[in-house]
């Protein structure tokens, strides 16, 4: 994957903004003082700009590996696992037809195919 462009005023810019939302949310004073903190960073150095979006962008990096795995979880236990549940109670069984007797699952069909049945496949 590329690395993404660097840019630490305005990485160090949208930090800020970001504590700042979190200071009107909450009204914590904490997240008044690292924002004034952070963005006079931005103000008076580069360097420290450029170490603040490296840290930045390390903490995304963990971030990504952590939370799809998180969702995809929440996801399959509270949506698809109820689901699956529902439709094995409703009583239809072996819709794909798995359990069919005999060596195959192919099913004969013995059907005239017509110019119209090319139609509209979908």
């Amino acid at each position: 994957m590329a690395s993404p462009k660097s840019n630490p005023t305005q990485t160090v810019l949208v930090i800020t903004v970001g504590f700042l939302i979190l200071y009107l949310v909450f009204k914590h004073n904490a997240f008044l003082i690292i924002s004034l903190s952070i963005g006079s960073i931005g103000i008076l150095s580069t360097f420290l700009s450029q170490k603040i979006e490296w840290v930045w962008f390390k903490l995304t990096h963990i971030l990504s590996l952590i939370v799809p795995n998180i969702l995809l979880g929440l996801i399959f236990y509270l949506f698809l696992t109820p689901i699956a549940f529902f439709a094995n109670l409703s009583g239809k069984k072996d819709t794909l037809q798995i359990k069919k007797p005999g060596d195959t699952a192919f099913v004969t069909v013995n059907k005239k195919y017509k110019p119209e049945d090319l139609e509209k496949p979908w």
